[in-house]
């Protein structure tokens, strides 16, 4: 028995470390791809706001708490990667000069900072923890409902959220082999279909832009070999 538990945990940690290694990079294709393009058209920022809410709340619960690194290391490295993604962000959609930008960013890290240091209780964290799970799903809603507005997905990177599917569902896995917490593994079920939505919406929209794109192409050099 101690021998099968240990397999299962050697499993669990092998899994947890591939995720972390993943979510390493998970946003990168979506920050090279909007400042290669410009453009920020299809992401709304209620979505970023409410991504850069959970993920703040889930790791400084789980730093307060001082559980292991390896459980939670995924939330800091996606944090960090986001902080860059919502600058172009707000620079594309020509924002970040506004006034309130530097006050809520001052306001934001000095209350982080605040609960890290304990000068803030981090019982505060035990109650916005369950509300979690509601903003990641509402930021997903979000952002198909963007997508779907602007009918441009042009903004969007495909590979994130692929990259965000196959974790989720790798933690579905790794819940099941340490706990089985029916609770946590509905949170990352969900969590898997709305990043599959996004997905499916992005691809839909990104090749309705570019079947246009090729028939006006077409259309240009139809009409340059009738001249």
């Amino acid at each position: 028995m101690d021998l099968q538990g240990d397999l299962v945990q050697t499993i669990a940690n092998v899994s947890s470390t591939l995720i972390i290694l993943l979510c390493s990079f998970i946003k990168v294709p979506q920050i090279m791809y909007i400042r290669e393009k410009k453009s920020a058209e299809g992401i709304y920022l209620q979505a970023m706001l409410m991504e850069v809410t959970g993920f703040t709340i889930v790791t400084l619960y789980n730093y307060t708490n001082q559980y292991g690194l390896i459980t939670y290391l995924e939330y800091p490295i996606i944090l960090l990667q986001v902080y860059v993604l919502f600058y172009y962000v707000l620079k594309y959609k020509r924002l970040i000069q506004l006034p309130v930008v530097p006050i809520a960013t001052l306001l934001y890290f000095g209350t982080v900072g605040a609960l890290m240091v304990g000068l803030l209780p981090k019982s505060i964290l035990s109650y916005l923890v369950p509300f979690c799970t509601p903003l990641s799903g509402f930021a997903k809603v979000t952002y198909i409902y963007g997508i779907i507005k602007a009918a441009n997905a042009d903004a969007v990177s495909l590979t994130t959220w692929i990259i965000s599917i196959s974790t989720n569902f790798a933690r579905i896995f790794t819940v099941y082999l340490d706990s089985a917490d029916i609770k946590l593994m509905a949170n990352f079920t969900i969590s898997t279909l709305l990043s599959s939505g996004v997905l499916l919406t992005a691809l839909y929209y990104q090749r309705q832009s570019a079947a246009r794109q090729h028939r006006r192409k077409s259309g240009v050099r139809r009409r340059s070999h009738y001249d």
